[in-house]
Parts: C-alpha cells; structure tokens; sequence
C-alpha cells in the first residue's frame, strides 16, 4: 500500500446478519439464529491520486458493499480504510437529496454537507446547472425529475466538489447516451486533476477507456486485478465458464425424449474415451474422443442406425454424426455387440455439452419421429476445455494469422501468430 495514495483499503470483510422467515414467509424475531453472509472477503487495493480502479462482477458479487463501505455508508466488520482528502460519492441517483426541494436547493444542501460555504457553493452553480443540461427544470421540485434527469443532477453536482476520491456506482452507464460520454469526458478530466477514481458499472468498454485497472469481485473475493486486458479476459472466461456448465443428472432442454430399451435391440452402455457410462467426461479442446455404445440385439435386426449427437446446455444442436452418413451399414444384427465412434480430434470449444446417443430404425425416422429403437437424449455430459486462442463460439479450427505491410514495392511480412 502507498502511503500517499488517497485511498488504500486493507484486509476488507463485510458480514451480513439476515434473520429467516418464518411460516408465514415474514421476518420475526423467533425464526431463529440471524443467517450470515459475507458480501466482502479479504478486499484489499489502493488508489493513487489520479488513478482510477473499476470494479466488476456479477450482481451479488459485492460490488455495492464495497462502493458502500468506501463512501461511509456502511461500516467494514473486519479490515481498514484510509482516505486523504474529501471523498464525494455517487451510489444512487437520489442519494442526500430531498424530493420536496428545486433541484438548485438540493445543490446548495449537498456542497454544504461536503463542507462548502455559501459563496464557494454559488461560485459553482453555474457550471453545475450548464454541465447538467437540466435548464429551467433546475427550479422545480425534484420529485417532478425523471430517473435520468436525476441522475445528471447527481453526477453533475458531485463532480464539480473537488472530490480527492470520487465513488460512481453504476451511474456512468445510466441515464441517456450523450450525458453518458459527457460523465466520461468529465470523469478523465477530474482523473487529470488527481482524483482517485473508484467506479463500477456493466459497461466493460467504459470501465477499459478510463480505467488504469479494473478488479474482478465473485462471490465477495477479488478473481483478479491488472490490466484492463487481463481482468476483463478472466471474467469474460468466468462467465462463459458458468454460462456452459451442466450439473450431472440435469435433462437436456431440446424436447427430445428418452424411450425405454425397445423389444428388439437396445443400449446397454455408454462408453467414453474408456469410462463406461460415466456421469461426466473431461477433455481438451482438439483432443481425440472416442465413443462406444454396447448393444443387445434380442431379435434379428436389420441395418440400424446408431446416433450420436452433442447439445449446449441451452439445448442448442452442436454436432451429431450417424453409421448411415458415415457409410456403415450394420447389417443384421443378432446378440451383443459394439458400434465405435472415433474422433481424431474434437473441435467443440469450452464448455459443456450433452451427449445424446441412439439406436433407430433409419435414418429418416431418427429426425423425424420418435420411433427410437432405444434412446438416451442426455447419456453424460462431455466438458471440454480450451485456450482463449482458439476463439470463441462452438467450434475451434486450427487457423493463423499473418501481418504484411509493402515496403520497398513489396510486400514483406512481419509478425505471425498461431492458434492451435
């Protein structure tokens, strides 16, 4: 931690007592023991004046807490915070204004409270009435104001306090779009004056212009702090991460219905790359996948088509690969056998798929009726992982990427890269 920075936060938690409901589904002081919760773990970071940290994560992710807890709002349960200067905050549109008084009154009210006298207030209020685009509206009532309008009242007012630490809690990315980039262009302005700057809203494209680092918050824990780059990778890594995850046991959501094992032939197992019917198989993107399904013919059948397809967890068909396309051609099948599926190297990108596998009678009736000889719609859920550089999407291809420039009448090349 620097010492001189206007802001240095060490060791932060922050603990929530919430009492459970009662039969009624409302609080009472008999529903027992209060429950804990702790919204902030270990939090700790400094701001140097001039320096502007953005902070972003999921809702629930302790964001608020710790915008709260910095602005005085709330009060840390363990943990230090030390703040030079004054510090102004931002965390709601209507936050220390009164709705029954004109929105020049409620200036006047809140550069009081942050230790300005008469003069020095009326010195301001031009610009500030100018910045805040509100006009005659400045006069009126505030609870007249829109949500917008109010949001300019705010920002325009707290911005113009000679805050040392200004806090902005989602307010840069509401209101309409010009007042958006104005708070922008006036947020680098204050940052070129030296104050610290603490920030956090969903725009990552307006946290990376006017932050010199950002902090990933989950769960109450920093994830990851640097660069813009490198925390907004590993949260947009987390999020896909979750956003593609499948609990076993859960049921693909693509309609499609498990039939039990028919009288003539059926599945008996499921096999991948070696573990028979496994609940979860883990590989790596580009890896080989095999895949083989056990069967039981207890009646001759003749030429039926094994199936096996992969779904996303949001029931979006990926791939899928069938004997009949592959130009087998099973022949009458008696007894117990295996039919093996190979691939030399799995292209599907990070995440978690349903693997789907079934015996029909043919290929037509397999997508276009339910006549299934035995089918699994979710056999085991295959989780693949990947590396940022194979892209995004569904589906990784090995591919390059190449830099000419002409130089001397020729084109010449200077940088290559790679991902495979």
């Amino acid at each position: 931690m620097s010492l001189g920075s206007p802001l240095a936060v060490e060791g932060l938690w922050k603990r929530f007592r919430v009492r459970p409901h009662n039969d009624t589904g409302k609080f009472s002081a008999r529903s027992g023991d209060p429950l804990e919760r702790w919204a902030l773990r270990g939090v700790s970071f400094d701001i140097p004046a001039g320096g502007a940290l953005g902070v972003i994560g999921a809702n629930g992710s302790g964001k608020s807490t710790l915008l709260s807890l910095v602005a005085g709002v709330l009060q840390p349960t363990q943990g230090r915070i030390r703040k030079r200067g004054r510090t102004v905050a931002i965390l709601n549109p209507t936050a220390g204004f009164h709705p029954d008084l004109s929105g020049r009154a409620n200036i006047r009210m809140l550069a009081t409270l942050h230790g300005f006298g008469r003069a020095d207030i009326e010195s301001r209020m031009d610009a500030i009435i100018q910045f805040s685009g509100l006009g005659d509206f400045i006069d009126q009532p505030l609870r007249t104001f829109s949500a917008g309008m109010m949001i300019r009242l705010g920002f325009s007012t707290a911005s113009h306090l000679d805050p040392d630490i200004l806090v902005v809690d989602e307010v840069l990315s509401a209101g309409d779009l010009a007042f958006q980039r104005q708070a922008l262009g006036r947020a680098r302005d204050l940052r070129q004056q030296g104050t610290a700057l603490l920030v956090s809203t969903h725009s990552l494209a307006d946290l990376s212009t006017l932050c010199d680092r950002l902090m990933f918050l989950d769960g109450g824990e920093v994830r990851s702090e640097g660069s813009a780059d490198e925390v907004v990778a590993s949260y947009i890594q987390h999020i896909n991460k979750a956003g593609s995850e499948i609990a076993p046991g859960l049921a693909v959501p693509t309609g499609l219905q498990a039939s039990g094992p028919g009288d003539a032939i059926r599945l008996l197992s499921v096999t991948v790359n070696g573990q028979q019917d496994p609940a979860r198989v883990e590989i790596a993107a580009g890896d080989p996948l095999a895949i083989e399904l056990e069967y039981e013919a207890r009646v001759a059948v003749d030429d039926a088509l094994f199936r096996v397809q992969f779904f996303r967890n949001d029931g979006l068909f990926v791939h899928g690969q069938n004997t009949a396309r592959a130009g087998l051609e099973t022949g009458v099948l008696e007894g117990r056998g295996r039919v093996r599926l190979e691939y030399s190297l799995f292209g599907l990108l990070g995440g978690d798929y349903f693997l789907s596998a079934g015996i029909w009678p043919d290929e037509y009736r397999s997508y276009t009726t339910g006549e299934a000889y035995d089918h699994r719609p979710s056999a085991t859920i295959v989780r693949v992982g990947a590396p940022r550089q194979l892209g995004g999407g569904v589906a990784g291809f090995p591919c390059s990427w190449s830099l000419q420039r002409e130089l001397g009448g020729q084109l010449t090349k200077l940088g290559r890269g790679e991902a495979s």
